[in-house]
């Protein structure tokens, strides 16, 4: 008899537990079938200034991106490259697209132009701040930062 009380208290208690699991009714609605809302997601669509590629200011650079209607650019100087691009939330695609590119006649553009157009071809994820004033992509290719113009 004195081993049967102690556990006769362990079942109480933990049946009593076991009810308080359970999650309360609000407005006669389960709080475990509301769904949280899920924020919205800026898009890329714009005109954007290339502020930092891997991690390095890119002001001395110049760089510009327009996004729009499936398409985008980087363009600095008389150098131009494009993509065709995608967005779904955070997870965005580009492609290179060389057709919409082009160079200034003869010349190369410099390392750290040729180092954002590969970030770019790899990117695949946009986190936005700053209420989408700035998106910083990344991806296997490296990571570029944009802030609207």
């Amino acid at each position: 008899m004195i081993r049967a009380l102690p556990i006769s208290l362990l079942l109480l208690l933990a049946a009593c537990d076991a009810q308080q699991a359970v999650p309360p009714e609000a407005n006669g609605t389960n709080v475990a079938e509301v769904e949280p809302a899920t924020p919205e997601v800026p898009s890329l669509e714009g005109s954007w200034q290339v502020t930092m590629i891997d991690g390095a200011e890119a002001r001395p650079l110049g760089m510009t991106a327009t996004i729009g209607a499936g398409q985008a650019s980087l363009v600095t100087g008389c150098f131009r490259r494009a993509w065709t691009y995608s967005q779904k939330g955070n997870i965005v695609d580009f492609t290179a697209s060389p057709g919409g590119s082009s160079n200034c006649g003869g010349q190369t553009p410099g390392a750290q132009a040729e180092t954002a157009y590969a970030a770019l071809d790899d990117v695949n994820m946009a986190i936005f701040s700053q209420q989408g004033k700035r998106a910083d992509m990344s991806g296997n290719g490296g990571n570029l930062t944009l802030e609207r113009r």
